[in-house]
């Protein structure tokens, strides 16, 4: 990864240079994402917290909004100078091996998991909590190539691991992108900073538009599409604002206010939102996802000095994993509450104890899996390519040289 530029405080990157603010934020919005399947469960077990807490918890599917969004700027960021020019065949083969070989292992783990999940409870003839839509070869093999969303409008119940949806949308990105980077290339040419903010707001605009004016965001057919390719695409935008902001003590303590003005910004719109019982235009709040990233980018202070810290870190590294295994888990969970209703149900003070808990169990296994299965079967991929192949040549074998007779003396 190349070390950012301009306006990015360097005591908030890493070795490797990553920026680590934007590092730590990919855990939070993993949570939110935790939180909010868990959300009914909260607000019957502990219902004067949930209240308190309902705008968060209920909107947590934004979290995969802001996932976008960091994406398009990580992207951005590590191959607008590599693939902005013209499309180059060797560098595109190699961005798509590079991004494959990190979403599809624990996807593919997770996939096979689910697949016996649901599979065995239906050889079993046991309650499934969440029964998929279709379980099938042809459904299967859609989603292993992880192209199972692109031909649906919708994606509820779609895929047999519930967030592998958008893993799939992922891919799709992915495989325009070496055409989207020469757009993003020559914009940073040629646009302003102001103007680069203008256009990532429009990027979001669309998808803000139809869920305020319609039914949300689940309600209308190929919503998905536009609103999270806008979101990556005003992730892109922003990026290329932060690698033409000049680092001066002036932007460090801009960017950090700005981190805390945005933040609280994002906590008046929800829970005004649920005040005035307008809960679509809790959608409001992408608009403020990409200046969110600009300002943690550039800030030296503040919510970017929490989000560095090793914790927030460590924990954005095994976020993709976290976010793959969390309805895995979650399913089991809602499966026991239904077997064993007098240990686990509703009101029963086990299940008490272990609903506060399982982000925490979430967490362990998404670190386990990053561990044990992301990362070395990331590196092992890459390797793939990034190792010249050693032709084989099989040599004749040796020849063994004649003895010679020596005569018999007489």
């Amino acid at each position: 990864m190349p070390a950012p530029v301009n306006g990015v405080s360097p005591k908030f990157v890493s070795a490797r240079g990553e920026i680590l603010p934007l590092t730590g934020l990919r855990i939070v919005a993993a949570l939110w994402v935790v939180v909010f399947h868990v959300g009914g469960n909260f607000l019957s077990e502990f219902p004067s917290v949930a209240r308190v807490l309902w705008p968060i918890l209920h909107n947590g599917g934004l979290g995969v909004d802001l996932f976008f969004g960091l994406s398009g700027f990580v992207l951005t960021l590590n191959y607008v100078d590599k693939m902005g020019e013209k499309v180059d065949r060797a560098k595109t083969r190699m961005f798509l091996w590079a991004r494959l070989s990190r979403v599809w292992p624990v996807y593919f783990v997770t996939l096979n998991i689910a697949a016996l999940w649901h599979g065995g409870l239906m050889a079993i003839h046991s309650h499934d909590p969440v029964v998929v839509d279709e379980f099938s070869v042809l459904s299967y093999l859609r989603q292993l190539f992880m192209v199972v969303l692109w031909t649906s409008p919708d994606f509820d119940r779609l895929t047999w691991n519930g967030p592998a949806w958008s893993v799939s949308a992922e891919w799709l990105v992915y495989c325009i992108f070496p055409v989207l980077v020469l757009l993003f290339a020559r914009i940073g040419r040629v646009a302003r900073n102001r103007q680069l903010m203008v256009l990532a707001m429009l990027a979001v605009m669309p998808v803000a538009l139809f869920a305020v004016a319609g039914e949300g965001l689940y309600a209308m057919p190929y919503l998905w599409l536009i609103r999270l390719l806008g979101a990556f695409v005003a992730g892109s935008l922003a990026c290329l604002v932060v690698r033409r902001i000049p680092r001066t003590a002036r932007t460090d303590r801009h960017g950090t206010w700005w981190s805390y003005i945005l933040l609280l910004a994002v906590f008046v719109v929800l829970y005004g939102a649920h005040a005035l019982d307008r809960p679509n235009a809790v959608i409001l709040v992408v608009f403020l996802f990409p200046p969110l990233l600009v300002a943690l980018a550039i800030a030296d202070g503040g919510p970017a000095r929490l989000l560095s810290t090793r914790p927030f870190v460590t924990g954005g590294h095994f976020s993709y994993s976290v976010y793959l295994v969390h309805m895995l888990i979650i399913e089991v969970i809602w499966w026991a509450q239904s077997e064993y209703p007098n240990w686990l149900g509703g009101g029963q003070p086990l299940f008490q104890v272990v609903l506060p808990l399982i982000p925490v169990i979430v967490c362990v296994a998404g670190y386990l899996m990053w561990r044990y299965v992301e990362e070395p079967s990331r590196k092992k991929m890459r390797l793939m390519v990034d190792t010249p192949l050693t032709p084989v040549t099989i040599s004749p074998p040796p020849v063994e040289p004649k003895e010679e007779r020596v005569p018999e003396k007489v």
